[in-house]
């Protein structure tokens, strides 16, 4: 006890000297602190916890961060009410603790208890400590039941700082796309994203982020400003930088950061985009490298802005950003691309989808890629034609990495426009318009003939693969002495043995999220195969169906992946 006790004199005297160090920290909401390690993180609403169990001794420890709320006024009575709500009314302990308080440099005064408790058989300790200050009061609850954690909880402490100047703020956790408002832009939050809204911005986080990681989105103030948008994006990247008390880095060739030209999006405004890196304090000799992104919009007489910040990390010999997760990667896009603003009218979109009469659907050929040369020549590959219903399409040499289940099709248009046109067709011909050229279309004996690159090329249309099973173990070729497979039923089960591993085509172990074996069930819809694994995850892998017939479940081989990468049956 007496040890568990020390834990609390210990946060006093963090109080006095602390100092943040910003690349190795999280934020939620207030709160600036470096994650215990190996623990379980969880995020609900208003709290986020942190777990860590071992199953062959039976001990434990239960972090809970409280996001901040108003204060009474007085340290004492702040303590008194988080003490009765969290330690008194769960635990029934005893209501009047010994209890410490401390005030440090910044102004923050803080209680501190910790006490033993028996419940249900079980015996442990429970501390809370409660920051009051500027009109806001933090708590921190830990739950133990061996002394050795408490030097783990003084570690959390070490390097915990509390944002004194930002008001209280409204924190909330994503579950179904909720819509918000900052000033005259309209957002939708990414499910499982946690928000944080300032009176000066939004920031928004992904729930689920590993220890060590860092990624937020943050919406920044507008600029009113009547430059051009090359000069609205240097003076945005000028302020995030300051903002985030970092330097700048040189891009080779491109200064500061390399610039994506100014162009004009789906919802008839103008943006451009910034990327580079910047270096970040981290208290040592060495400073963090955090990729910056600037999304700057032009609406009417001001530019609105959303800043993207993300630490590099390192993972073997590899280094990864934590949006190079397809997940995070396309939450983020979705926000961008679905930002609305009040005085912006936007246009009709008529959604496009892979179902219709005539050539709708889905192609595939073999052509030349006219953006690629080797040599004197075009590089000869796998083309995919996408025609949508409302006459959108896509004429490229990737079908989409995870299928088109889900798929965006206007977001993959911005990114590679040169992939994207328009079309017609009636009477058995038609015309593609490419960004690069007119392609003439004809039909004949079933077959979609493009003309591309001065030579006739014969499309197959693919067949749907909606409600397709498999059944039987496939396998793919060895890989480091290891045989990858999995083994499917016809009642719409999978346990992988490695094969999701190499299909998922993500080479940083870091952030592949198949690196790991499992089982679950599994669905397949619009040329996607989804994989809802019973530990939680999911992940999409592309299913063209090409050589597979449904009467046949269980065929000699099967080709999964944007690739077409082959599996032959056990």
């Amino acid at each position: 006890m007496k040890k568990i006790i020390s834990c609390s004199v210990n946060i006093f005297l963090w109080m006095l000297t602390a100092q943040w160090a910003f690349s190795q920290t999280e934020t939620f909401d207030i709160i600036h602190y470096t994650p215990p390690k190996d623990y379980k993180k969880d995020i609900k609403q208003g709290v986020v916890t942190y777990t860590l169990a071992n199953t062959t001794t039976g001990s434990f420890c239960i972090i809970a961060i409280y996001a901040s709320s108003a204060s009474a006024g007085d340290e004492q009575k702040d303590f008194s009410n988080e003490w009765n709500n969290l330690v008194v009314t769960p635990y029934k302990a005893d209501a009047n603790p010994k209890t410490e308080t401390q005030i440090n440099a910044d102004g923050w005064k803080a209680v501190a208890a910790a006490v033993p408790i028996k419940l249900d058989g079980n015996n442990f300790y429970v501390l809370l400590t409660v920051f009051s200050g500027f009109g806001k009061k933090v708590s921190v609850l830990a739950n133990l039941n061996d002394q050795a954690y408490a030097t783990q909880i003084d570690a959390l402490f070490e390097n915990m700082k509390l944002d004194k100047s930002t008001s209280i703020t409204n924190t909330t956790t994503g579950q179904n796309n909720l819509p918000g408002r900052f000033g005259s832009m309209s957002y939708t939050m990414p499910a499982g994203w946690n928000e944080q809204q300032f009176q000066d911005g939004v920031v928004f986080k992904p729930s689920d982020l590993s220890a060590g990681e860092h990624l937020v989105v943050q919406i920044m103030p507008p600029l009113n400003f009547s430059g051009t948008m090359e000069q609205a994006l240097a003076q945005s990247w000028d302020e995030a930088v300051s903002m985030y008390k970092a330097t700048k880095m040189h891009e080779a060739a491109a200064g500061n950061y390399r610039i994506q030209e100014a162009q004009k999006s789906f919802h008839g405004w103008e943006y451009i985009q910034g990327n580079g890196g910047i270096l970040v304090d981290n208290g040592t000799a060495s400073k963090d490298e955090y990729g910056l992104e600037l999304f700057v919009v032009k609406i009417n007489n001001r530019f609105e802005r959303v800043a993207v910040l993300e630490l590099r990390s390192k993972c073997n010999y590899s280094r990864y950003f934590p949006s190079d997760r397809l997940n995070y990667h396309d939450d983020i896009e979705q926000f961008l691309f679905s930002l609305q603003f009040t005085d912006w009218k936007e246009p009709l979109l008529k959604p496009g989808t892979t179902n219709g009469d005539g050539i709708v659907g889905i192609w595939g050929g073999v052509s030349f890629d006219p953006t690629t040369l080797l040599g004197s020549t075009f590089h000869q590959d796998v083309f995919f034609s996408i025609f949508l219903s409302n006459g959108r399409a896509y004429f490229g040499p990737k079908f989409p990495l995870e299928g088109l289940y889900g798929w965006n099709t206007w977001i993959p248009a911005e990114r590679q426009p040169r992939y994207w046109g328009t079309y017609s067709f009636n009477n058995g011909k038609g015309i593609l318009k490419m960004p690069y050229a007119d392609v003439p279309l004809r039909m004949e004996n079933n077959q979609l003939i493009i003309r591309h690159v001065n030579r006739d090329d014969a499309f197959q249309k693919l067949n749907s693969v909606d409600g397709a099973t498999f059944n039987g173990t496939y396998a793919l070729s060895e890989v480091n002495g290891k045989i990858p497979s999995i083994a499917f039923t016809s009642n719409g089960r999978f346990t992988d043995n490695g094969a999701l591993r190499v299909l998922y085509h993500e080479y940083t172990d870091c952030i592949n999220e198949a690196i790991t074996t499992g089982s679950g069930t599994y669905e397949v819809k619009n040329y996607s195969v989804i994989f809802n694994y019973t530990d939680g995850r999911k992940i999409k892998i592309a299913f063209m169906g090409v050589d597979y017939d449904k009467s046949n479940p269980g065929p000699a081989t099967l080709r999964l992946s944007f690739n077409g990468d082959v599996l032959k049956k056990q």
